[in-house]
């Protein structure tokens, strides 16, 4: 079982229905070797990503969280959303940019520690594992969210939607949506023998610290 930072406990009165649904659904169906964090600020302009989830071997995942109807939305496109909470029509970014930006925040922040970029080749200063961004639609099924044409807007593997994060769901077919959100053909880094048993990757927040032991993220043989 993975353990959010903060507790569960500690977060509930200050998430949304839908954010601590999937709070408890990461908890429940992710091994005690994933990371977890809701809310936390990160970077130089302290983005707020709803959750970061590390995983030793598949790398670094952002995720926003939507508690949107399908109702709630009168328009989208791949850069802008018309949605009407509450009965009053705002314009929002498209979720999927949301995650994108957060995501690249997080990343830049890592990439400024020398220890967790690549050090040459093709992918030189780049961070040295995989990442990824999706979005959680809390209140909008698969099949809504296909049939509104959802899918043209934003790609339909970066989403999870209402009836694939129920307490039912298989932990293995939920961890499988989430890890399809990572780029295809990624080769993560392997381990040298001569390297530090623990090197740190710090980003620093204004009232978090991400420590990110930099052996968890290289696979072995």
């Amino acid at each position: 079982m993975a353990v959010l930072i903060p507790s569960l406990g500690t977060c509930t009165a200050r998430m949304t229905s839908g954010e601590r649904r999937l709070a408890e659904r990461l908890e429940q169906k992710l091994d005690e070797d994933y990371l977890l964090w809701y809310d936390v600020p990160v970077g130089p302009k302290q983005s707020h990503p709803d959750f970061v989830i590390i995983h030793p071997r598949r790398g670094l995942l952002i995720l926003e969280t939507k508690d949107w109807r399908l109702d709630t939305i009168r328009k989208a496109d791949k850069q802008a959303w018309e949605i009407i909470p509450q009965g009053q029509l705002k314009v929002v970014i498209n979720p999927i940019a949301q995650a994108r930006h957060c995501a690249t925040q997080v990343v830049n922040a890592l990439e400024r520690d020398a220890q967790l970029r690549h050090g040459d080749g093709a992918h030189q200063g780049k961070l040295a594992f995989p990442w990824g961004h999706g979005v959680v639609f809390t209140n909008i099924t698969r099949k809504q969210f296909t049939d509104a044409g959802l899918g043209n807007v934003i790609e339909p593997h970066r989403a999870i939607c209402k009836d694939e994060m129920t307490e039912a769901v298989e932990a293995e077919a939920f961890q499988k949506r989430l890890w399809e959100m990572f780029p295809h053909g990624y080769a993560a880094p392997r381990s040298s023998a001569r390297e530090p048993a623990s090197i740190a990757g710090t980003v620093a927040c204004s009232q978090a610290v991400l420590l990110v032991p930099k052996n968890q993220f290289w696979a072995t043989a």
